[in-house]
């Protein structure tokens, strides 16, 4: 049971990045000027690396505000100004409507993803699912599965996040959220039973933009388990994953 569940969510994982392996999506402009300067980074204070001549095919990579970095035949990168887009064509369709700007990554309403990592020593899967009231504030919730070398747990969560500086490459958030954690263990001695916790959260964590709509997170997080003993317990856990946003 465990290697089945364990499977079922690398497989998960594997079919939220298969989208990032494939790079036939990015759309291909064709040069109709007599040539373009290529620059280093996305200014253009950057110095110029390459020439593209006219009727060469570039690839389109990623937009930057009004700067586009493409990829010509020979594999060369470099940046140059969307206003040179008058001296392009293209073919298929439209390029704005392939190319995510910074200003779609910070208004983005709809996220959803999964992340591995470490709950108190076992393997944690984690998905989940969120919604961004604004660029700030946003709501998730998410539910994991812990498989440890002692018993295996379930957790699920519903959690706040507040992104107080969504215009930085990297974005930091905090949140505080709400949650059952059902523990079952392996063995079958006394004082081992299957049990149920309230946990109360507040977790810390990075997101940065890798591609198009896909994003990398990683985060800790701190959850007190509220139990019927005499002393509460405290469960750290660590995970890294990938999201995509809508």
């Amino acid at each position: 049971m465990r290697t089945y569940l364990r499977n079922t969510f690398l497989l998960l994982i594997l079919l939220c990045l298969s989208p990032v392996l494939q790079a036939d999506d990015n759309p291909s402009l064709r040069i109709e000027v007599p040539f373009i300067e290529l620059h280093s980074g996305p200014s253009a204070g950057y110095p110029v690396v390459s020439i593209i001549e006219k009727n060469d095919i570039v690839t389109v990579l990623l937009k930057r505000t009004s700067w586009l970095k493409v990829q010509n035949k020979r594999g060369v990168e470099g940046w140059f100004h969307e206003d040179n887009l008058k001296g392009l064509s293209q073919d298929g369709q439209a390029i704005n409507a392939n190319l995510i700007t910074d200003q779609d990554v910070i208004n983005r309403q709809i996220e959803a993803g999964v992340m591995y990592g470490d709950l108190e020593g076992a393997n944690f899967y984690n998905i989940y699912a969120g919604y961004a009231f604004t660029p700030v504030f946003s709501a998730e919730i998410s539910a994991g599965k812990a498989l440890g070398s002692i018993s295996d747990s379930d957790v699920f969560e519903v959690m706040l996040f507040s992104q107080p500086l969504p215009d930085l490459i990297v974005v930091p958030y905090i949140g505080v959220g709400a949650g059952i954690i059902n523990t079952e263990p392996h063995s079958v001695l006394a004082d081992t039973e299957s049990r149920r916790s309230t946990l109360m959260s507040a977790a810390v964590g990075i997101k940065y933009h890798l591609a198009r709509n896909f994003l990398l997170r990683a985060e800790y997080k701190l959850s007190l388990a509220l139990t019927d003993r005499d002393e509460n317990e405290e469960i750290q856990t660590w995970k890294i994953g990938f999201s995509v946003f809508f």
